[in-house]
């Protein structure tokens, strides 16, 4: 799984790529992400593991001058999610750069979609394969991005997405706008940006550029009374994981001991036998029984797994049981 992170010139992207990755001197433009997760470090102090395990996406910061065309666009096929920075702290009016951006989104998908038609239609006595399902498609979004509308708005089927697995519509993905602001600052047009999100089928979050910077030369003691000084509910790191997990439709499960806890990344509506398979295949392939507890229930009973047994909580399920966020598993196997 890849993440890209887009923006006009200095929108603030780069500073953001730090402030995921916690490294406020690194160099490149790729790295990995941490999907904090503040129950992960609750179990590993429940169980006094001697390693807590996040986990993880690759995380590129895509050039502004790349822009959207030619090569540069066809390497954006890879990218599973973008992360979009309006620059709402040197800018007068965000939501119009906001609006910009993503007209130059819209017009390079619908540059792409005409290549393909255009190709289509000069090629048609050649092309041997049942084209015309894939024309009448074309020719559908092709309207939706005239009207303005990211693709992945227009309710495309699951057989209508697999026709389109070979190209690399920017707006068929993900989109999380982040906005990049100071503090008490121009609250109006914040405000007319993140409406403007919300037509659009956007979600958008704050991102306190020059607070998250100081934020990240702090100590880890330091970090965590700053964070408290913030109020409750900021952290912009676990925050923007739990966004990337709602639009990428991903849960997230546990395994805990004393040797480590570790959080595990499943497509939600899979099955437990699946879940086994991202620990390890020996343990898929030799699957006998999933003994589960949801991480609530856990903690509810004061993260003692016996009165976890004495309520009841406890289950034991078999490989078609459907894993739910914050199920924590053990699983018993047999190879």
């Amino acid at each position: 799984m890849k993440i890209g992170i887009i923006g006009p010139a200095q929108s603030g992207k780069t500073s953001i790529f730090k402030v995921l990755l916690q490294s406020p001197n690194i160099t490149g433009d790729i790295g990995m992400f941490k999907f904090m997760d503040s129950r992960i470090e609750k179990l590993s102090d429940i169980f006094s593991s001697k390693k807590k395990v996040y986990p993880e996406t690759a995380f590129l910061d895509i050039s502004s001058s790349a822009g959207f065309t030619g090569k540069e666009y066809s390497k954006l096929h890879e990218i599973d999610l973008f992360i979009c920075v309006a620059n709402a702290f040197f800018s007068e009016d965000p939501k119009k750069d906001l609006e910009g951006y993503m007209m130059d989104i819209i017009l390079a998908d619908l540059e792409a979609i005409q290549n393909r038609i255009n190709k289509i239609e000069k090629e048609r006595m050649k092309i041997k394969t049942d084209i015309e399902s894939e024309m009448k498609l074309l020719k559908k979004c092709q309207g939706s991005l005239e009207n303005s509308k990211l693709l992945r708005n227009i309710g495309l089927t699951k057989d209508e997405l697999k026709v389109f697995s070979g190209f690399s519509f920017i707006s068929l993905r993900p989109i999380i706008v982040v906005i990049n602001i100071e503090e008490g600052k121009q609250e109006d047009k914040i405000k007319a940006a993140e409406e403007y999100c919300a037509s659009i089928g956007v979600r958008c979050i704050r991102f306190f550029g020059k607070t998250e910077f100081e934020l990240l030369e702090l100590n880890p003691d330091d970090q965590g009374q700053f964070s408290k000084e913030m109020g409750s509910g900021y952290n912009f790191r676990e925050n923007m994981a739990k966004l990337i997990s709602k639009e990428l439709n991903l849960l997230t499960f546990f395994t805990a001991g004393d040797k480590d806890t570790t959080g595990w990344h499943l497509e939600s509506g899979l099955p437990v036998i699946e879940a086994a398979g991202k620990i390890h295949s020996d343990i898929k392939r030799g699957f006998i029984r999933a003994e589960v507890v949801n991480y609530e229930d856990f903690i509810k009973c004061a993260g003692n797994m016996q009165k976890v047994r004495e309520a009841g909580l406890l289950k034991v399920e078999g490989k078609e049981y459907i894993v739910k966020d914050g199920d924590m598993l053990n699983i018993r196997f047999n190879v």
